[in-house]
């Protein structure tokens, strides 16, 4: 067999394959080049608005989107940037032809969304794509290519900035649109795409719509909480806290972070409230997604996850971009500190603002709903939205333990009176959050240490068999004197002081249960820190004295994080003056 050249034609749509493998990555390209063209022109203010307005609502620019078919008949982008000049229209449909950069070391200081030239010359092989664009003080023009010929550029009318249309996408490419997701399934993914970009940049209004059919708008005014606001709706927007974090000693001033994160009452089912920029970029990293979730360790349900905003800003020559054809993931150069200061970051932001939940006596719903499509319009709430919140007033935490103790609800609920109104420990959850926090200090505090008279042989469940050096050294990591013993079980001589050391065989034997349960995990010392609290900790049913409530309020008090326990359960709930009234009818 012998080797032949491929024609122009086959090399063009094996490229295309690279980039332009669905109708979402053309919607993604094309809103990419929209972005830079829109921050590549001067900034300027509303048509019509006076000066006062003008001082204090300046939109850089509008990003039109518009799809037919899920993006499949046709896709249109518009938008009002700098534009292309006409003379440099036939470019734009050359590979590798851009304007973004110009040699190999603008990699390594890359600013703008776009940089390899690929994008409209795949879009070609695979479509027929139109472009009509202006520049500032010149007259329109056109060019079309059609069957993967460019044609001649035409004067056509249009103000400043660029519009392209896509049509018959994958139709030369039957093979490929066969495998294309329905119509539905594409124009979801499209809706989430134009929602990432809008809320890297929500200095730009963006809209989108469906089959003719309005579906997201924003209103470019640069204030991120609008933009959840016009996405997920004000209920959302109100749960979400600025990320703050101390100054990191490993990164120092080179890494800024920025964004909304949810409280913990606002979560969801999967991860799509995750939206993470690297240099405003949106980008995929399970690291860094990592990173904003383990920040919420013990703090949500298990099996939810939280909502995030969060943009990375790092010196450009510390991220490379140029990884993936889809440019969806990145690659940082000192991806471990920026993994901690994420973590520390979201961990300090909860700290700060979390505190007692109020208790509604009325039926709703017991986590703020948000739309898992971004397609789906936002929920509204079944008793409305309440009073307005400023999100920068900070959240008045209540001293647990200068409460008024009552005495107990069914063996399992402490009841309170403070100035507030009416508290509802829960007894188990409060302790557990005690113990879990005691036991990840408990290393740094080893000579507190409680030794035991006897030692505690137990054996070790199949799944901790293969990885018995691992699990004793979590142990000694929590502040056990553990040791192997014999092939298959450990030896215990001494606890750390924050468990008590009755029943240890029992508790090490149900916690043995669990982790073999579970299986092997990437962290022993987090695992066993969990189920350990949980199972030294109060019982529900158990009759406490007055003394162990108080010193147990005290002790929550103490902790970092008193709002939930291990498993993201309140340790305690507020029943306000104004409700009480309210329900009794007094006012």
């Amino acid at each position: 067999m012998s080797i032949r050249q491929l024609s122009p034609d086959v090399i063009a749509q094996i490229a295309a394959g690279e980039v332009i493998t669905r109708a979402g990555d053309a919607v993604k390209e094309l809103i990419e080049n929209a972005v830079d063209a829109v921050l590549a022109r001067p900034i300027r203010r509303e048509a019509g608005a006076s000066s006062e307005l003008a001082e204090d609502f300046v939109r850089v620019g509008r990003i039109s989107i518009e799809i037919w078919d899920g993006g499949y008949t046709r896709i249109r982008v518009a938008d009002d940037g700098c534009g292309i000049a006409a003379e440099d229209l036939p470019a734009a449909f050359r590979r590798h032809a851009t304007s973004k950069i110009e040699s190999a070391d603008d990699l390594e200081r890359l600013a703008t969304l776009g940089f390899r030239g690929e994008a409209l010359a795949a879009l070609a092989a695979v479509a027929d794509v139109a472009i009509v664009s202006a520049t500032e003080g010149a007259p329109g023009a056109q060019i079309a290519a059609k069957g993967g010929a460019v044609g001649s550029v035409v004067p056509q009318a249009r103000r400043t900035g660029t519009s392209v249309t896509v049509d018959r996408l994958f139709d030369r490419v039957p093979a490929r649109r066969k495998y294309q997701r329905a119509a539905s399934s594409e124009t979801a993914h499209i809706g989430a795409i134009v929602q990432a970009y809008a809320l890297a940049y929500p200095e730009i209004a963006f809209a989108l719509e469906c089959d003719a059919r309005p579906v997201l708008r924003t209103s470019g005014s640069g204030d991120l909480r609008d933009v959840a606001t016009a996405l997920f709706g004000p209920e959302v927007a109100r749960n979400l806290l600025v990320l703050r974090g101390p100054p990191d000693e490993q990164t120092g001033d080179t890494v800024g972070l920025s964004g909304l994160i949810g409280a913990p009452s606002l979560h969801r089912a999967t991860r799509n409230g995750i939206f993470l920029t690297v240099n405003r970029r949106p980008v995929d990293s399970r690291s860094l997604t990592y990173a904003i979730e383990d920040g919420y360790a013990t703090q949500l349900p298990i099996g939810r996850h939280p909502v995030a905003l969060v943009d990375i800003c790092v010196a450009p020559h510390e991220v490379d971009a140029n990884v993936h054809p889809t440019k969806r993931e990145v690659r940082l150069l000192r991806d471990r500190p920026i993994f901690g200061t994420v973590h520390r970051a979201v961990r300090a932001t909860l700290m700060e603002a979390v505190g007692i939940p109020t208790l509604d006596v009325r039926p709703t719903f017991a986590a703020t709903a948000m739309p898992e499509n971004p397609l789906d319009p936002a929920p509204a709430s079944l008793f409305g939205a309440g009073p307005p919140v400023d999100p920068s007033d900070p959240i008045d935490r209540p001293r647990l333990g200068s409460l008024r103790i009552l005495g107990q609800i069914a063996l399992t609920y402490i009841i309170c009176e403070g100035r507030a109104g009416l508290y509802l420990v829960d007894q188990h959850a409060a302790h557990e959050r005690v113990l879990l926090e005691r036991l990840e200090r408990a290393y740094a505090d080893r000579q507190r240490a409680q030794i035991l008279l006897d030692p505690v042989v137990v054996d070790l469940p199949r799944a901790l068999r293969g990885a018995a050096d691992e699990y004793v050294a979590a142990l000694a990591r929590l502040g056990f004197d553990a040791a192997l013993f014999g092939d298959g079980a450990i030896i215990v001589r001494s606890v750390p002081s924050a468990l008590r050391a009755r029943q240890l065989d029992q508790v090490l034997r149900e916690t043995h249960e669990a982790l073999d349960e579970l299986g092997a995990g990437p962290d022993w010392r987090e695992r066993l820190a969990l189920l350990l609290s949980c199972k030294t900790a109060v019982k529900a049913g158990q009759r406490l004295e007055m003394a162990e409530m108080q010193a147990l309020l005290n002790q929550l008090d103490e902790a970092e994080l008193c709002a939930t326990c291990s498993h993201g359960r309140p340790t305690a709930l507020l029943l306000s003056h104004a409700q009480l009234e309210r329900e009794f009818g007094r006012r």
